[in-house]
């Protein structure tokens, strides 16, 4: 299970995230770990799940290096984790200075889920998707662009699902693979 708040750093004050919680992540773990399954939680910024092996990651290129790392021993990757988009080019020690910080120049990040499902044995991957519009369709497309067996699509409209303890959505699987 991947449940993470990703942080990006700009300097060593400010970052780029999410307002993911991880909770949905941690929740399946539990139910995960109570129902008898070997559990791998990679996280940053929350919670470790007890019972669980826990690693430990802070943005999205030590993400990437955790999951290539535990991904070949796994069955099932549940992939809630909430990683930026993007990130900074250059990331500055030290805090940079109120009249310095004009403009922050951005990167893509690699699409983990995209890439690590091009590696799949006879794994399952289930991958989640946080929409605010045509949640359904985009869902649909992720799911089959992605390469995944089942995603679930949140609906974020107005914020919602954010810390919440509940969540409005749709389940899809992949019907060709």
């Amino acid at each position: 299970v991947c449940s993470s708040d990703l942080r990006e750093n700009i300097d060593d004050v400010r970052f780029i995230g999410n307002r993911s919680s991880g909770k949905q992540g941690r929740a399946i773990a539990e139910v995960a770990l109570s129902r008898g399954a070997d559990v791998t939680v990679i996280a940053a910024n929350s919670v470790e799940v007890a019972g669980a092996k826990n690693v430990v990651v802070q943005n999205t290129a030590e993400l990437e290096e955790a999951l290539n790392q535990n991904f070949n021993e796994c069955n099932v990757l549940i992939m809630s984790a909430a990683v930026s988009d993007a990130k900074p080019k250059l990331s500055v020690s030290g805090k940079i200075k109120k009249q310095n910080f004009t403009e922050i120049e951005l990167e893509t990040n690699p699409d983990l889920l995209k890439n690590i499902a091009k590696s799949k044995r006879n794994q399952l991957i289930v991958g989640f998707a946080a929409e605010s519009e045509n949640v359904f369709a985009q869902g649909m497309r992720k799911i089959s662009a992605k390469n995944l067996d089942i995603l679930y699509a949140n609906d974020i409209a107005n914020g919602a699902i954010f810390g919440s303890d509940f969540t409005t959505g749709h389940l899809i699987w992949n019907e060709s693979g």
